[in-house]
């Protein structure tokens, strides 16, 4: 019995001796890596920091929130600082490393988008996705191209009926994808897009690379055809009403929600021979404050490098253009001027055909600059990802 007991209590002491070493190496591990780290946070924690800030302060201070969607507001670091919402930065880091930050907050359509931006010097800078594809600019080859060493710019748009001058439309300025492999993949929401254009604002216009819902531009009741032929008016179209319904269904939270911003697209209508790129036939009428559309016509032009694509149908536009890679037929944005029942569909050949014949609707998403670059090259296997 003796001996027994005294068995137990070896095995016991052995467990107290293993569990007490376990502790030690424990607190020694913790000890070396705050020697190594000084006990601060890493970036991304502190702009996590930032946030939870930020939005503790609209909390109680909710009358200086943006209002109307796509308005943005911003808080520095030191105003959350001074009023007890976080500590100084300088708590944060080492002392070597000197920060400075801001906290973006967006309104979206149902939500609150809070987006922070720290700026230690050459220790870390938080990195936008528009100043990631910028450092990449080419005039030769497939890359991402300045627009205006693209187009010929034509004769000036005027206003439109509202005073809108529409020379000034973001859409018509910026950076533009060309080619037929260019690595301009993003992933959004586990869906992957291509980043068609970096706009006059820096903001970004994706397609859906996916499959998505096939059906006609328009199939209503035609008074100049006397068919049932479709009308080819956007704003009142199938199409229309398509994207709008898939976009309501998105969830609230997801990305694209999240960093959708409004544009005055470009609905106008052009001829077959037209020959113009810079989107003038297009952007003479548009349609304002959206979030979604299709591409146009030109859009789809300027992709293409090869110098022989004169007009809406030349069949040289696909070549050396990555938009033909996606699913065809797919609808563009963009009526022909021929008639009121004929609008341009890309497939194997571009062409003007009757709206109420079926193609893929590929949306088109207008998302902010505040999109942040976490990873990625662009390629289809190794998509830009972001936050």
């Amino acid at each position: 019995m003796l001996n027994a007991i005294k068995k137990m209590d070896k095995k016991m002491l052995r467990m107290i001796f293993f569990v007490v070493g376990v502790i030690i190496i424990l607190i020694v591990a913790i000890v070396i890596v705050s020697l190594f780290t000084g006990g601060k946070l890493s970036y991304s924690k502190i702009e996590n920091k930032m946030v939870s800030a930020a939005q503790s302060y609209y909390k109680d201070n909710d009358n200086l929130l943006p209002k109307k969607v796509g308005e943005v507001v911003e808080i520095d670091a030191m105003m959350l600082a001074s009023n007890s919402y976080m500590k100084d930065l300088s708590e944060y880091t080492k002392e070597s490393v000197i920060c400075e930050g801001k906290v973006l907050v967006a309104k979206t359509d149902d939500s609150y988008d809070y987006v922070p931006y720290l700026d230690c010097g050459t220790d870390y800078k938080t990195e936008f996705l528009t100043e990631k594809l910028l450092e990449n600019v080419t005039n030769t080859g497939e890359g991402l191209y300045k627009l205006d060493d693209v187009v010929e710019l034509g004769d000036p748009l005027g206003f439109d009926d509202e005073g809108y001058d529409l020379a000034t439309n973001e859409l018509l300025k910026g950076y533009i994808y060309r080619g037929e492999n260019v690595n301009n993949y993003i992933k959004i929401d586990d869906s992957l897009y291509r980043i068609v254009q970096i706009d006059g604002n820096n903001d970004i216009t994706v397609i859906t690379e996916y499959k998505k819902k096939k059906g006609p531009y328009d199939d209503r009741y035609n008074s100049d055809a006397l068919q049932n032929y479709g009308i080819n008016d956007y704003t009142v179209s199938r199409a229309y009403e398509n994207i709008k319904k898939a976009y309501d269904d998105l969830d609230k939270d997801s990305m694209i929600k999240k960093k959708i911003t409004s544009k005055n697209i470009c609905i106008g209508a052009r001829s077959v021979g037209d020959d113009s790129t810079d989107g003038s036939s297009e952007c003479s009428k548009v349609m304002k404050n959206q979030h979604y559309g299709l591409i146009t016509i030109a859009n789809f032009m300027n992709a293409s490098l090869s110098e022989e694509c004169k007009n809406a149908l030349s069949t040289e536009c696909h070549n050396y253009n990555y938009l033909t890679k996606l699913d065809s037929p797919f609808w563009t944005i963009t009526p022909s001027t021929e008639n009121s029942y004929t609008a341009y569909r890309v497939g194997d050949i571009t062409e003007g055909v009757r709206t109420n014949k079926n193609a893929t609707y590929r949306y088109v998403y207008y998302l902010s600059n505040r999109l942040r670059y976490v990873s990625g090259s662009g390629t289809e296997n190794d998509p830009y990802i972001v936050k």
